[in-house]
């Protein structure tokens, strides 16, 4: 009824406003050429105020309650609008939502969240979406909810997750939950996979599960580990590298009837399949074992990449240098293969020294020699002994620092000769290679003909001889000095120039002595001027008082 008296008001109103708006009369705009006087006679403006109303529609109504169930929550949205709802679910130790859904609902539904953690506290609120995408939330009696415990009745065993791990899934979340040993994998927050060791296999593997939340309550999960959990890839395998050769594996102690049968191929696989009693020394190999239950092959183990090291220490006991090269001389032992060490035919030696001066060794029974020739003179050199096996390098090298005695220095080169004075000669050279010795010094000689005039020594190349002859031609010869051995000799001819100094002088005595005479000769030259000046003045007075110039008449005074 009420509704009904609603909608007759508004039916009036609009009749109201319709029937206004057709008893208004249509008034036109006063033309702006009318005077001041037609305006005041003009009939009045009638103004029309329309009324406009509005309604608002009130907020759908809806109520929901939530119900705890196994693995969530039950939601009940009742007095509800018919439409799409939202339910929002967020732990409370969470700052973000956990679960967020959409649902239909028709006055009255029901909907099942799960997949919670059990013991948790929830927020959790409903809304209708309207229309317009926006949001109004449901009424409800309480904002948390907390689920129900969890039980070994929610845990099963979950074979598919991951290889060689025994997993346990659960409608709940259980990333929560504590256990011993701690999880290995996890599959998503229902799944956890824990990896049996190898004590553990052909053995009873309990887990045990402990829940915070749940007031530290716990249970024990218990799984029979069968021998088909062994991964043969992680078997520990131990090589012993004394003849004969053993490979020492760790097997699962509780497995009692496992064994294991190796074959070993060279790297290069070309060989037949060796067994462990037929290897030979300073060889890759690489070994696989057959893993055997009852003389059954149930799976073969991961090669095995090692090298049968005799362990040789060679001993250098001589040395031999020259300036050009080094003789050695050693013994050879050995921890792992000393019993067979004479009957190693195919054991040999290399010499080299810093890799690029090499030389054949000679085998003895004891070790060997050998000569290492083309070194250089006074200088240090790294010299190793490495023993091969079948023309492959073997075992670890012996090496020993020498150095050769002191030769003959490079020669100098470069050599240039300058004359920085009319009777100095100065001479520069480049450094040499290498002196070949513990000095390094340079030596100069001043030859004048045969004669040895001067003999210099310096560190650097750099001589001056001084106060030489002019014009005068001389040798000189430079060297390198070791302290012990001299270079040969780079020499150069260089011619002193004229006395200079003898020419400069007699320049300025002439020149001091042709100003002196022509500063003579100038003053001469002004005295002589002055003397005729005065006569020439004298004489002129003279005249101008005995004769009176022309129309000169004395006035007589009156």
């Amino acid at each position: 009824m009420a509704g009904l008296c609603v909608l007759k008001i508004l039916l009036l109103w609009a009749g109201v406003i319709g029937w206004t708006k057709s008893t208004i009369p249509t008034t036109s705009p006063i033309p702006s050429n009318q005077t001041d006087s037609q305006n005041l006679t003009s009939p009045p403006v009638t103004q029309l105020i329309t009324t406009v109303i509005t309604t608002t529609q009130a907020p759908p109504q809806c109520s929901y309650t939530v119900t705890p169930i196994k693995f969530g929550f039950q939601f009940n949205i009742t007095s509800s609008t018919t439409g799409d709802y939202t339910i929002n679910i967020k732990d409370e130790d969470q700052s973000e939502t956990a679960e967020s859904v959409t649902v239909y609902s028709n006055q009255t539904s029901s909907h099942d969240i799960k997949d919670l953690k059990p013991c948790t506290e929830y927020e959790h609120n409903v809304a209708f979406i309207d229309a317009a995408g926006q949001e109004n939330p449901c009424d409800y009696t309480e904002s948390q909810t907390r689920t129900n415990d969890i039980n070994e009745n929610d845990i099963e065993v979950e074979a598919n997750c991951i290889s060689g791990h025994v997993c346990y899934r659960s409608n709940w979340d259980i990333s929560s939950l504590q256990s011993t040993p701690a999880p290995a994998e996890q599959c998503g927050n229902k799944v956890f996979c824990f990896k049996p060791g190898i004590n553990d296999i052909c053995s009873d593997f309990t887990t045990t599960l402990t829940s915070e939340n749940c007031g530290d309550s716990s249970f024990s999960l218990t799984k029979h580990i069968p021998v088909g959990f062994l991964n043969t890839t992680e078997i520990s395998q131990n090589v012993s590298k004394q003849f004969p050769v053993k490979i020492e594996a760790t097997l699962p102690p509780n497995c009692k009837n496992l064994s294991i049968d190796y074959t070993c191929r060279e790297h290069d696989g070309v060989n037949e399949p060796k067994n462990l009693s037929e290897l030979e020394p300073f060889t890759d190999y690489i070994c696989t074992g057959q893993i055997k239950d009852n003389n059954v092959t149930i799976g073969n183990t991961a090669a095995v990449d090692f090298r049968i090291d005799c362990d040789f220490t060679i001993k250098i006991t001589t040395e031999r240098v020259t300036d050009t090269s080094i003789e050695l001389e050693w013994d050879t032992t050995s921890r792992n293969c000393q019993h067979v060490l004479q009957g190693l035919q195919k054991l040999s030696y290399d010499c080299s020294c810093e890799r690029r001066h090499n030389a054949a060794a000679e085998k003895h029974a004891s070790g060997g020699t050998c000569h290492i020739t083309g070194l250089k003179p006074w200088r240090i050199y790294t010299c190793e002994v490495q023993p091969k096996y079948n023309n492959k390098e073997a075992d670890k090298k012996a090496s020993v620092t020498r150095g050769t005695e002191s030769g003959t220095p490079d020669d100098v080169f470069h050599l240039k000769a300058t004359l920085p004075e009319n009777n100095v000669i100065k001479v520069t050279c480049g450094h040499p290679e290498s002196f070949h010795g513990p000095e390094n010094i340079y030596r100069a000689r001043l030859h004048y003909g045969s004669d040895t005039l001067i003999h210099k020594e310096n560190t650097k190349c750099e001589f001056e001889f001084k106060d030489l002859l002019y014009s005068t031609s001389y040798t000189v010869e430079v060297t390198a000095f070791n302290g012990i051995h001299e270079s040969q000799p780079e020499t150069i001819d260089v011619d002193t120039l004229y006395n200079d100094k003898a020419v400069i002088g007699f320049l300025v005595f002439m020149i001091i002595t042709f100003s002196t005479v022509a500063v003579v000769l100038y003053m001469i030259y002004i005295k002589k001027c002055r003397t005729s000046r005065n006569d020439m003045r004298l004489e002129s007075t003279a005249i101008y008082v005995n004769v009176r110039p022309p129309g000169w008449h004395h006035k007589e005074a009156r």
